[in-house]
């Protein structure tokens, strides 16, 4: 078990989220803006708690711990928050038709998001991050290949994506061995390039009708996403 720093957990639900994930930290933080939900992240839980909880469901699914009843995972945490304070929309998420599609489109989300929005894997303690499964990641590509390439196509700025395509692949063939992601995955951060790319010089193409302005935009998005990628050509350093 990891060392933590003891934090004594709220009233109120907390989500126990994923330190290293930049979507976690963004929707939970809008729970807690909202007022709905406390929020907490891995490394700052005291042991007891971290103790309480299936740690091999939370990976996969955010935990809602709850001081008055059971700890609840991934949408039906989030849900039943929804329901406490929007009761029409909560109830509408659990219908059987919308939760079919939510559950799918959180399947899709949880298994990808340490490349839809990169950050480095913590060097030692905890780590969150779900297991590999090739159905979720494989999705992720082909949805990475058709929206880059539509983007592309509609903006004008084919060069530039092939171009950020091109340098996110060379990034993760030459990716330090320390770092422990395969071949699909670190395929999936070439992918997130690609769109972040493309799809920047889509909406400043649609803004200013400016080609060149496009590609500019483009090529700019395409430094930042690679720049925030650069952890992966370190030497993972050694836990003490």
């Amino acid at each position: 078990m990891p060392t933590t720093t003891t934090a004594p957990l709220k009233d109120k639900p907390v989500f126990l989220y994923d330190d290293c994930c930049p979507l976690c930290r963004g929707y939970t933080k809008t729970f807690t803006a909202l007022g709905w939900a406390e929020r907490a992240p891995f490394s700052t839980i005291d042991e007891t708690t971290l103790a309480s909880l299936d740690m091999d469901r939370a990976r996969h699914h955010i935990p809602l711990h709850d001081p008055a009843g059971p700890t609840r995972y991934g949408l039906d945490g989030i849900l039943d928050v929804v329901e406490d304070e929007v009761a029409l929309l909560g109830k509408i998420g659990k219908h059987p038709l919308v939760r079919a599609v939510l559950d799918r489109l959180y399947w899709f989300i949880t298994y990808n998001r340490r490349h839809i929005i990169t950050a480095a894997p913590p060097v030692d303690g905890f780590d969150c991050a779900p297991d590999f499964e090739p159905a979720p990641v494989a999705a992720y590509l082909c949805f990475c290949g058709a929206a880059a390439t539509g983007l592309a196509l509609v903006s004008g700025t084919g060069l530039a994506v092939g171009a950020a395509a091109t340098a996110g692949a060379a990034l993760v063939a030459t990716r330090d061995d320390g770092w422990a992601i395969n071949d699909m995955e670190a395929a999936g951060h070439t992918g997130s390039v690609a769109v972040a790319t493309a799809g920047m010089g889509a909406i400043v193409r649609a803004a200013t009708g400016n080609p060149r302005l496009a590609a500019a935009a483009a090529v700019v998005t395409a430094g930042r996403k690679l720049w925030l990628r650069r952890w992966m050509r370190t030497e993972r350093p050694a836990a003490e």
